[in-house]
Parts: C-alpha cells; structure tokens; sequence
C-alpha cells in the first residue's frame, strides 16, 4: 500500500471531461436498464470489460432457465449470447452498442494505463471535493504525467479527502 500513488487536478479541462462522463455514465445506466427490462432481466447485475468497457454479460440465477438466444458462460456462470442462434446475433449486437463510458480515454495529463517497473498498470478515477483523484499502485513515470495540468498529492492528503467525501455521503 506504501507506493500507492496519487495526484489531483482542478483544472476545468479535466473537470469539463469528468462532468461529461458523469452524465454519459448515469444515461448508459438507463440504457442499460431499458435493455434489461426488454429482455426480462430487469434488476440483474451487468458484468463488462475495465479495459474495452463492453457488456460481457448479464448475472444468470442458479436454477433459472436460460432465456431464448442466451447462454451461460462456461467458467464465468453469467447470461452471453448464444452466437449460433439469430437471438443470439442480435443480441450481442445490441449489448456491443452499450459500451460504458470511461473518462480515462480522455482526460488530459494522465496516462490511462502505465508501464511500472514492468507492471501494466490502469489508474482508478474518483472525484470528491470538486477535484479528480487519480490512484496509481505504484509510482509510474513523472514524464507521462502534465505537471500543468496534475499534482502529486500525499497520501495523508489523498486519504483526508477521502474521508471527507464519506462524511458527506453519509449525511446524504
């Protein structure tokens, strides 16, 4: 946990990109919602790729019968589309549409995912006190870091403000 690495930005750009995000987040929420509903999977949970962003899969009950045009994956045991059948064809089609929006992809400054000390990182993101926090498990290079747009925080800092964001949310 000692070289966990953190830095921070308050600059409107990186601000801009997060609020977008924010709002593409909440609609592909609703879209994927929709999609349950209109396959009778509603209140499912939705499995998806951290590094594509893709729909993976959909959470499939023990004991339930598989719905037309699904399958359950061998050694992930959720709902895919069964590809042999047109269901399944269409299906998968419309779960490739519903790609989850990742701010990493576009905010200035920050590499989303680093070569360290021949460990492949991917950052985490967390907005909280009107600043974007971005977490690291490790250092990674000052040069794939804009130190215009990005700042090295301590990790006491870092944790105060995660603090801070919780105290908040739990008055919420």
């Amino acid at each position: 946990m000692a070289d966990k690495t953190v830095y921070r930005s308050t600059h409107p750009d990186v601000l801009k990109i997060w609020d977008v995000a924010d709002t593409a987040t909440r609609d592909w929420h609703a879209q994927v919602e929709m999609f349950l509903a209109e396959h009778d999977l509603a209140g499912r949970k939705v499995y998806f790729s951290s590094a594509s962003s893709t729909v993976l899969g959909v959470e499939h009950v023990d004991g339930e019968e598989v719905p037309c045009g699904w399958r359950v994956h061998r050694s992930q045991g959720y709902l895919v589309p069964r590809l042999t059948t047109k269901e399944g064809k269409l299906l998968n089609a419309r779960l490739t549409e519903l790609k989850r929006p990742d701010p990493r992809d576009q905010v200035p400054g920050m590499p989303k995912n680093c070569l360290a000390d021949a460990s492949f990182l991917t950052c985490g993101m967390q907005f909280m006190g009107g600043a974007l926090y971005v977490t690291w498990s490790k250092p990674i290079p000052e040069k794939q870091v804009d130190s215009t747009i990005w700042e090295r925080v301590k990790l006491s800092e870092y944790y105060a403000a995660v603090e801070a964001a919780e105290e908040v949310a739990g008055r919420g």
